[in-house]
């Protein structure tokens, strides 16, 4: 069975399409709230040069996310050009606001369709993916909240459990020990489901040495700290009185409180705590609602954007049959 019909596809962007019309709605509502005519004027403010740069910064972030994407690839022998990688990572973007995670969904549904790559392949590129981001924003919460006195306990606690996150992929020894444990408590059942698991873990700690994983990492690291920059110069701009480092606390502790809320695309969750944050420094309510309809459309309805723009070429792509010569590249799983 395919794992993206044309029915979920539709349903997925009509998804999206929904969650742009609630977050345009709440945003007018919020503003009328702290007064319409102020929101608009401190946004009024921002000219084409300014909102070029923040794009510009963003952008920054995605090849830098995409290129981890590629590295990632080649270390578990997934051969696909740079251009056709890059082009069915953008393309996920588009449904980053679904719920479920069809974003991800949909790079791997491309690859597979495209290349011939099984889905136990190619999973360990999602683990990857979600982790590398989460460790890069968990760094910059740490970098962030060294200006705040009074959380050394927090930082020690953060550091200790995404350290042990990470070390059980890296030796994935104890996962497999529980995979076996399940195994068994199911009546050994179903046993090629599980070797297929036990393959996507072995296959995952390949991406998890501290070579591939470290300098991933750095990637990914840069990256954010590219869109936390060019929230700190929205900030200044608008008149917020925010230091860089509370900035990028801000914007990276946002973004982890948004992945934990399991919403899609943090909606909702990742504004909700920047505002707070915000308020919380002296901001006023009237440049904190400006500040964060704008960076959330440079950044995460940019990136939705372009996903949308991406989508056709790929789908396109998926349209044509796997031709034989990209299946008999494909290494046999180990």
């Amino acid at each position: 069975m395919a794992l993206l019909s044309v029915r979920r596809l539709r349903r997925a962007e009509y998804t999206v399409v929904m969650s742009v019309v609630l977050f345009v709605v709440l945003v007018l509502l919020a503003s009328f709230l702290a007064g319409g005519d102020n929101v608009l004027q401190h946004i009024s403010k921002l000219d084409a040069g300014m909102i070029g740069g923040l794009l510009l910064l963003s952008l920054l972030n995605y090849t830098a996310r995409l290129l981890r994407w590629h590295i990632f690839s080649r270390h578990i022998d997934i051969r696909i050009p740079l251009a056709r990688s890059a082009l069915y990572y953008v393309a996920g973007f588009s449904m980053t606001t679904t719920p479920g995670k069809i974003g991800e969904t949909l790079r791997l549904w491309l690859i597979e369709r495209c290349h011939g790559y099984g889905y136990d392949r190619v999973t360990p590129l999602l683990l990857g993916d979600r982790l590398s981001d989460m460790n890069a924003m968990v760094l910059l919460c740490l970098v962030g909240l060294s200006v705040f006195s009074g959380y050394y306990w927090s930082i020690f606690l953060t550091v200790a459990v995404f350290l042990a996150l990470t070390t059980l992929f890296m030796k994935p020894r104890f996962l497999m020990a529980v995979l076996g444990q399940v195994y068994a408590l199911t009546g050994r059942k179903r046993a090629r489901l599980f070797v297929k698991a036990r393959r996507v873990l072995r296959t995952t700690a390949r991406l998890f040495t501290w070579r591939v994983f470290g300098g991933t990492l750095l990637l990914s690291v840069c990256g954010w700290v590219a869109e936390c920059l060019a929230f700190y110069w929205l900030l200044g701009e608008l008149g917020a009185p925010v230091g860089f480092l509370h900035a990028v606390f801000i914007f990276a502790f946002s973004m982890v409180a948004g992945a934990l809320s399991m919403l899609p695309g943090g909606l909702g969750g990742v504004e909700a705590t920047m505002m707070a944050l915000l308020l919380a420094l002296g901001t006023s309510l009237d440049v904190g609602l400006a500040a964060t309809a704008v960076i959330r459309l440079t950044t995460l309805w940019f990136a939705v954007g372009l996903g949308f723009a991406a989508l056709p070429f790929a789908l396109r792509l998926a349209r044509k049959p796997v031709r034989a010569q990209d299946v008999s590249r494909v290494p046999a799983g180990k």
